[in-house]
């Protein structure tokens, strides 16, 4: 059975490093890969993909762009990982993407999870701990950080 892989992605440009790294050390026949996009609960208008009414689009302008982006980059991410030949899943929830991932890799006993990493400064990583940081500090398997260009 294909051992399942978790890459966590956003929808920055970064992310499309995350799936070039995932592609080139996975293998399609021995792995099951899943692409979670935590989005920040503050911009899901939704709990899941879904269209927006215009009332939603007058009231929640950038929330709802936010989320549209974020659906955009988990559709582009899994359309890639399927035509490398991947046997592939997607999520996108609302909540701190440190709790959604180390959930997900949970509930998936994932073999490993591959995520970015920003550089920060010092005085940056004291006052906003690095999500990488917090996820490895709370799982128990390997953690394959690809650093931001």
């Amino acid at each position: 059975m294909p051992q399942p892989i978790l890459i966590a992605i956003d929808a920055s440009p970064a992310s499309t490093a995350l799936i070039d790294l995932a592609r080139r050390y996975c293998r399609p026949d021995q792995h099951r890969l899943h692409v979670l996009l935590a989005i920040d609960p503050t911009f899901a208008v939704h709990a899941r993909p879904a269209t927006y009414s215009e009332e939603e689009r007058e009231e929640y302008p950038a929330a709802c762009d936010e989320q549209q982006l974020a659906e955009r980059a988990l559709q582009q991410a899994v359309a890639t990982l399927r035509e490398a030949g991947f046997d592939c899943e997607s999520a996108m929830v609302a909540g701190q993407p440190q709790d959604a991932i180390v959930a997900k890799a949970q509930a998936l006993d994932c073999a490993l999870i591959v995520m970015g990493h920003r550089h920060l400064s010092r005085l940056g990583r004291l006052l906003d701990p690095s999500i990488s940081a917090k996820v490895i500090d709370r799982v128990k398997v390997p953690v394959l950080v690809c650093p931001a260009s």
